[in-house]
């Protein structure tokens, strides 16, 4: 896996996400008395090489690493602040949006996925080594439920900026993870169905869990379907093994 003691040395970008930038996605936001606190960090465009990281940016790919100590949001577990993915401009037939693949480095993380339409929600709880795929059309939220701090990486096409909105006019995703359990979010009229999910390798596509995802920048070939999700229907039909 990709660690390092300082990853704003490996990456071109650093920035957080504080208490004050996550409020329109909280659960309960009486609690809040330290709006610059520090929730999580983000690392854009983690490199190796200033060679890898040129055939990064001509394949219009990105890797990531995001790091989340445990915490708590009021009643809630600490998680992201949630998005979605538009389409690329030549969308096809399927209509799918960017897709993007995680892989957790350290510590339990907890992915929430709730397609756009609200016909599912997926919960997905992934370990050290784990691949989880975000595929089209899922809004996405990840949680740290655990008492470690979760280290995770991402690769996903820079061709786009995420879609934030949707998430924040209702709060949030349909659910919350909170430490009695899940948590119905009241701003939505329809909810959709939940079901688990455990992550699953990728044979066809070479992403295999416990193997170092970044070794990819060797091939970024095998995630043209991060770049161009209408060639590849049949890769998202059944991202996940079911429980």
């Amino acid at each position: 896996m990709v660690t390092h003691p300082d990853y704003s040395k490996v990456s071109t970008a650093h920035s957080t996400r504080k208490i004050r930038d996550m409020t329109d996605v909280l659960m309960d936001q009486t609690w809040i008395s330290y709006p610059d606190k520090i929730l999580y960090d983000m690392y854009r465009e983690v490199h190796l090489s200033k060679e890898e990281l040129q055939k990064m940016k001509e394949a219009q790919l990105r890797y990531d690493i995001t790091v989340i100590p445990p915490a708590m949001l009021g009643p809630e577990y600490v998680k992201t602040a949630g998005h979605y993915h538009p389409c690329p401009n030549s969308c096809g037939a399927e209509m799918l949006s960017y897709p993007e693949v995680y892989q957790v480095i350290r510590g339990t993380a907890t992915y929430l996925l709730q397609k756009k339409d609200l016909s599912d929600f997926i919960i997905v709880e992934a370990h050290e080594g784990d691949v989880v795929l975000i595929p089209p059309n899922y809004g996405h939220v990840t949680v740290n439920a655990d008492s470690e701090e979760l280290v995770m990486a991402n690769w996903v096409s820079d061709a786009f900026g995420s879609e934030y909105e949707p998430v924040r006019c209702k709060a949030g995703l349909a659910y919350y993870i909170t430490e009695d359990g899940i948590a119905q979010n009241g701003n939505y009229d329809k909810m959709p169905p939940i079901s688990y999910a455990k992550p699953k390798s990728y044979p066809e596509i070479d992403l295999y869990s416990g193997v170092d995802m970044y070794g990819l920048v060797n091939d970024l070939k095998k995630l043209d379907f991060l770049v161009n999700p209408q060639n590849y229907p049949d890769l998202f039909k059944k991202p996940f093994y079911e429980v």
